[in-house]
């Protein structure tokens, strides 16, 4: 399965190898100031290792064996796990979501995103004339779909919407009719507004604090959006110091060390902490980008581009949720915040584009 020729140093990215590596020390730092014991810190450490052990197991790996061979069972094994969730699942947070084995906890809807990813690209890989067809559409949807539905039926949310931006990002590459792109935006848009009298009362609380700040009880439901903005301002151009926070160190913020590792990084490490994370991201993106124009297969293309539209996503929804522009949805950021399962599906991503990278030359 490794193709042993293929390790030529001079063939890898090391900035897409190292971008990510340096973003989860970053976050493993914040997460050390805000968590409140060093558990959590050796364990993002152990899954960093992993992550990093399981990117270079793939990098030497034929990215087209993974996606036309390994892919569908991958994707039906994720399957079996989120069912089994549901039955045996660990509820944390009212979200059940996490599976015990072997007293190891991990989170399988993690790995889902990717194991869609795979198919996505796999069923698109041949190239179509013309624009998507509504039958390869409903074919997306039914690789989508039983994910979602059996993410959405553990309570997380989150990640339940990440799969409509993965959705999305193929859908668009693919080759959808501009027509039929305006009416899905407009679609949604619609139902987004239908679905808000429906939502459970604390969803709707989250969106109101949002969408007026004035009236957010800052005891209840606008009590973590509130404390976030606070250590964001509060964290000037330099910081307060690495380990001299307040909001996250002194439990202010609560559960900083997870959706609000941002704030942490804004309040320990000002503006220049911020500026640092976002250039790491940009770079990270910027090489993803690089990687899929430069690669010979449509399969090795729309793999790497389904997970920068993951990750810019998860960027951009978390960041407003730190700085009270999105209701908080319990989507973490990239890499920094901490959960173990989260490092090691984006490292499987950059293994793959690591993969697709090494063989660019290849027909």
């Amino acid at each position: 399965m490794v193709d042993l020729s293929q390790k030529r140093l001079k063939d890898v990215d090391w900035l897409l190898l190292l971008s990510p590596i340096a973003l989860t020390v970053l976050g493993c730092v914040a997460i050390n100031s805000s968590a409140p014991d060093g558990s959590y810190l050796k364990k993002q450490i152990i899954s960093l290792c992993l992550g990093l052990a399981i990117a270079l197991a793939i990098m030497f790996t034929d990215y087209r064996k993974i996606v036309m061979i390994i892919a569908p069972f991958f994707y039906a094994g994720v399957l079996v796990l989120l069912v089994a969730v549901l039955v045996f699942g660990k509820e944390i947070h009212g979200n059940k979501a996490w599976l015990n084995l072997g007293g190891f906890s991990f989170q399988p809807s993690e790995f889902a995103k990717a194991a869609t990813i795979l198919m996505l690209a796999r069923h698109l890989a041949t190239p179509r004339p013309g624009s998507l067809s509504i039958r390869d559409m409903a074919i997306m949807l039914a690789i989508a779909m039983p994910p979602i539905i059996l993410i959405y039926a553990e309570h997380d949310t989150g990640t339940t919407l990440t799969f409509g931006a993965i959705l999305g990002t193929f859908f668009f590459l693919g080759g959808m009719r501009k027509s039929l792109l305006v009416a899905g935006v407009v679609l949604v848009a619609v139902g987004l507004v239908a679905a808000y009298p429906h939502l459970k009362g604390y969803q709707r609380e989250r969106i109101k604090v949002i969408i007026h700040p004035e009236e957010a009880d800052p005891k209840g439901f606008g009590y973590q959006t509130i404390q976030s903005v606070i250590a964001v301002g509060s964290g000037g151009v330099l910081g307060k110091g690495i380990g001299h926070g307040t909001q996250g160190k002194l439990g202010f913020l609560p559960f900083a060390w997870t959706d609000f590792i941002g704030a942490v990084v804004a309040e320990e490490m000002g503006l220049v902490g911020i500026l640092l994370m976002m250039v790491l991201y940009l770079l990270l993106i910027w090489r993803l980008i690089a990687v899929a124009k430069g690669s010979r297969e449509r399969s090795g293309s729309l793999l790497v581009m389904g997970f920068v539209g993951l990750i810019t996503f998860h960027i951009l929804c978390n960041l407003g949720m730190v700085v009270a522009l999105m209701p908080i949805m319990g989507i973490p950021l990239p890499l920094m915040s901490y959960g173990g399962t989260a490092v090691m599906a984006m490292f499987m991503g950059v293994g793959l584009a690591l993969s697709v990278r090494m063989r660019r030359f290849v027909n």
